[in-house]
């Protein structure tokens, strides 16, 4: 079998070299604030209006796979994501007649359903904001056909005894991840539904009143819908930007993927897999060559060969086996064979490219979920669904990667997209960490080096204490005698040999200083240790009180609008 590891499959074709060198200017280093309340929008806010008519007029002009696609794919998200978000909570404010019309730009973002941290969610922000201003529909993907890492949260803590901070998890269910989130079915109900109290009792050295419990409010009705925690937490949180009067609707994977028109983009790739899989894994390469990239696995492994089976860049899984598969594919004859070579396999008929999408969509169900990787999720979203995507800081530098597979393989010039983050920290984490700097007050890490500094000098310049700790002034004094004259190379033995035997009897004469060093040292490491988690900006959002992050997130957007 090719794989990741193999020599061939780790080396540029050189037929496609030159190609690809053409788009080395245009990768970016996309980099998270370090300040709180900065924030990243990439290319700048009032630059959407440019990029949707841009990327309108592109996508105009190369339409793909067939002119009418795009038209109908996009009908069909509306209407889906119409009828998902109507279950749970109002869409009136969606304007019906420019929806008839089929006049309205569609702004796209995607995430998983997880308890992300306060620059994500700034994203869902910056999207209904993006969306009002330049008069178009604001709809974000719900990925959740990426696997869950668990079901609980990391929630930051500080000991009320001693001051120190460290972290407590707290669960929403039992168990752990490893499934995707659309199969992570909620096994304990109880747990579920009190999981709001244990976070709040959790941070509430920190914080007093975190949107947990607005949040979960939302996430209570929500499992009794669907009882499917990615499902729950998703409409949880979309519920609560309901509440803020955030105007997007949202959309599951699932939905998405069970469409005709889904159906036939994949089969634009399924029928040329083996071109399709030296454009990819050429361009996974070429990223990795340039970027000095030395695993395998990042930004994405390349994909596989054994004979004629090639692998497909989709997964492939169902309620009776939840373990994501990868997708393995095969011409025979007239048909496309996709099997998991486990226990799912399924032929299409290829010979009427309408009538083997439509078969592709028939065979979605329960135990046959087919699903894109993320490079293909976003590649069909900037293609087919939206007139502008926007990525936060991961997202925005493999797509980048996409950018060079889509002009290889399907020979179009990429639409672009923005990227939006920003960083935010717990309120009041100056005054719990002790961490702020005013006059001559010096930083930890700076406090840090200096005890360091004095330890070493403790045990070879001891000395330098005399005036703190009784030494033997005899020592002292010869000591300063040696070291006023050193003999020149070759004859210091002697003198060395000395210098050592004063150093360890000054080093003993000093212990008591060097121990307290010691305990100052570990209560200075132990304070930045605890700044430097508090401080954070990877915390859950749910960790924060809604007000003062609605009143961030509108002063960096106002920042932003008039940034030109």
């Amino acid at each position: 079998m090719t794989g990741s590891g193999d020599a061939r499959s780790d080396s540029v074709d050189e037929s496609s070299v030159d190609s690809l060198s053409t788009q080395a200017h245009a990768f970016r280093a996309y980099r998270a604030p370090r300040r709180h309340g900065e924030s990243l929008i990439e290319p700048g806010f009032n630059s959407a209006a440019t990029l949707i008519r841009s990327n309108q007029s592109l996508l105009q002009q190369q339409p793909f796979p067939d002119a009418g696609l795009r038209g109908r794919a996009r009908r069909k998200l509306i209407d889906d994501a119409l009828q998902y978000t109507s279950t749970y909570r109002s869409v009136d404010w969606v304007d019906a007649e420019r929806l008839a019309e089929g006049s309205l730009p569609i702004l796209m973002a995607g995430h998983q359903p997880a308890l992300f941290h306060p620059g994500v969610w700034y994203k869902n922000f910056t999207l209904s904001r993006l969306a009002k201003q330049n008069e178009a529909l604001a709809i974000n993907l719900v990925i959740d056909n990426d696997v869950a890492s668990g079901c609980s949260v990391r929630v930051p803590t500080v000991n009320r005894s001693n001051g120190s901070a460290g972290y407590r998890s707290v669960p929403y269910d039992e168990g752990g991840g490893g499934v995707p989130y659309e199969q992570t079915t909620i096994h304990d109900r109880e747990l579920f539904d009190h999981f709001d109290r244990r976070v709040k009792d959790a941070v509430s050295p920190l914080v007093k009143d975190p949107c947990i419990t607005e949040m979960w409010q939302h996430a209570r009705y929500a499992v009794a819908r669907c009882g499917i925690a990615g499902c729950a937490l998703a409409q949880a949180r979309h519920g609560l930007e309901g509440q803020l009067g955030l105007q997007t609707l949202e959309l599951p994977m699932g939905p998405v993927c069970r469409t005709p028109e889904f159906a036939a983009f994949a089969l634009s790739i399924l029928t040329e897999l083996p071109r399709f899989h030296r454009c990819y894994n050429d361009a996974a390469n070429y990223y990795r060559q340039s970027h000095g990239i030395r695993s395998s696995a990042h930004p994405v492994p390349n994909l596989a060969e054994d004979g004629e089976w090639f692998e497909a860049p989709m997964w492939l899984y169902g309620d009776d086996a939840p373990q994501r598969n990868p997708v393995w594919a095969k011409l025979s004859d007239d048909h496309l064979v996709l099997s998991d070579r486990d226990q799912r396999e399924q032929r299409i008929d290829i010979r009427f490219p309408q009538l083997a999408a439509e078969q592709l969509a028939s065979l979605a169900a329960p135990n046959f979920k087919l699903r894109p990787r993320a490079l293909l999720t976003t590649m069909y979203a900037r293609l087919v669904l939206s007139d502008l995507f926007l990525h936060g800081i991961g997202g925005g530098k493999y797509d980048q990667l996409n950018d060079l597979i889509i002009q290889s393989f399907f020979m179009v010039q990429p639409p672009q997209f923005m990227v939006v983050s920003a960083t935010l920290q717990l309120p009041g984490i100056e005054a719990v960490a002790d961490e702020s700097v005013s006059g001559e007050k010096v930083s930890g890490e700076t406090a840090i080096r200096t005890l360091k500094r004095a330890i070493r000098e403790t045990i070879f310049q001891a000395e330098h204490f005399e005036d703190q700790v009784e030494l033997n002034p005899d020592q002292v004094r010869r000591k300063r005698e040696l070291l006023a004259e050193i003999p020149p190379p070759g004859r210091r033995q002697d003198w060395h040999n000395e210098m050592t035997h004063l150093n360890e009897s000054l080093s003993r004469q000093t212990r008591v200083i060097r121990e307290q060093l010691r305990d100052e040292l570990a209560e200075a490491e132990k304070r930045v240790t605890s700044a430097s988690l508090l401080a954070s900006r990877e915390h859950p959002f749910c960790l924060f009180p809604l007000e003062y992050l609605q009143q961030t997130y509108d002063s960096m957007l106002e920042a932003e609008s008039k940034n030109l």
